[in-house]
């Protein structure tokens, strides 16, 4: 069963350093003591551990390529899933936003749909928590796939608003499908409902643009959306619209935002540090204005090496590899803004062994890294991630048992 909306005249309402040891994990504490830095995250996992929960518990993770590769989130996503339940894949990207893009429990194809970025020079917005969106002039199709009945249960799609003229239909393999937009064309979110589907196609013919896909099961759960635009630094977020960003957080209400920049700022040898710091508060404060009922999890970036050069940076044992000059001094900006607002750092490099690490990982047999020494290799992304969900599995219990 198919359903056709219209997008005509919509108007949007809203538019060389020693590594520091990862912070002590709180003490038991009574029910009554101060929050934790994850609190409200940890208050939600509470409420599905216990079955009074119905609602999914959503993670959205807003990265570079460390975050767009879902070796790392996909991971977190098993683990946590596996734990708390399986609410879904969660929000995606509209399409496929570069080559090779391999999402974990879904696959993407598409005919027809140009991508803008807000990475690109000179992009026109607006952006929204995606930091992209796909166009479509004339007739187009996209298709999202998975393997077990249930994953497309809740779809939605999310529109950008204008003076557009397009059409669309979805078009599930398995029906009946109600959708929740019809007799509503003033929406930006159109909602469909199919949970024995597996295949949900979109076809349009012309004149839209499409900002994000959610994908959700109906059981309560974890999702954990991974949000990454290859090359990015935490200056992304200022390209992006901030009432849109503010009515999509508040759309997803999401129970926890994961910043994780730091490797593109940390390899650049003219990262002004002061920018970089003011960069990195504006970017917590438009998350957290947007989602004022989200923890919010600062990841530093990974351990990083390239080849030396003259004045630049500290060299590893062996001398064939060098830590650039300003990695460690970006991680000890997020590092202090964190203390400064409270908020919950993991040190990445620090899970990895630390400086110069990289070039092990890299070395070991089979690699846990990938030869560019910047990247993780899909191993070493879900060790890592295995590191940080029993940091605040660990926090968790102990949270919870006080």
């Amino acid at each position: 069963m198919r359903r056709r909306a219209f997008l005509g005249g919509i108007a949007l309402s809203a538019a060389g350093c020693a590594q520091a040891d990862l912070p002590p994990a709180p003490a038991a504490a009574p029910p009554h003591a101060a929050v934790p830095q994850l609190g409200k995250f940890f208050a939600a996992l509470h409420e599905l551990q216990a079955g009074t929960r119905k609602t999914p518990v959503s993670v959205l993770q807003i990265g570079d390529s460390h975050t767009a590769n879902d070796g790392f989130s996909g991971r977190l996503r098993e683990l946590f899933q596996a734990r708390f339940g399986d609410a879904g894949r969660g929000l995606l990207p509209p399409g496929i936003p570069f080559r090779f893009y391999k999402p974990d429990q879904v696959h993407v194809s598409e005919t027809g749909w140009r991508v803008a970025s807000s990475f690109a020079a000179g992009a026109s917005g607006p952006f929204g928590i995606t930091g992209l969106r796909q166009r479509a002039d004339g007739p187009a199709e996209m298709v999202f796939s998975v393997e077990r009945p249930g994953d497309l249960a809740e779809t939605e799609l999310e529109f950008l608003a204008g003076a557009q003229s397009g059409t669309f239909d979805v078009v599930f393999d398995i029906g009946p499908t109600e959708s929740s937009a019809q007799g509503d064309q003033a929406r930006v979110w159109q909602s469909f409902y199919a949970p024995a589907a597996t295949r949900m196609t979109l076809r349009t013919q012309g004149g839209v643009d499409l900002l994000s896909c959610r994908l959700r099961r109906t059981e309560p759960g974890i999702t954990w959306s991974n949000l990454g635009t290859i090359g990015a630094t935490v200056a992304l977020l200022k390209r992006w619209d901030p009432a849109l960003v503010r009515a999509e957080l508040a759309h997803e209400n999401p129970d926890l935002i994961v910043l994780a920049f730091g490797s593109n700022e940390g390899f650049q040898d003219s990262t002004n540090l002061a920018r970089y710091a003011e960069r990195y508060r504006d970017a917590i404060a438009m998350l957290q204005g947007g989602a004022p009922n989200a923890s919010i999890l600062l990841v530093g970036a990974p351990d990083g090496v390239r080849r030396p050069i003259a004045d630049g940076g500290t060299l590893c044992p062996g001398g064939a590899w060098q830590t650039p000059p300003k990695l460690n001094k970006v991680r000890d900006v997020q590092r202090a803004i964190a203390h400064e607002s409270d908020l919950f750092w993991w040190d990445w490099s620090h899970a990895m062994g630390g400086q110069c690490s990289m070039v092990d990982w890299a070395a070991q047999t089979p690699p846990l890294a990938s030869p560019d020494h910047l990247h993780l290799l899909h191993a070493g992304y879900r060790k890592t991630a295995e590191a940080l969900f029993a940091d605040i599995m660990a926090r968790f219990d102990t949270h919870v048992a006080g």
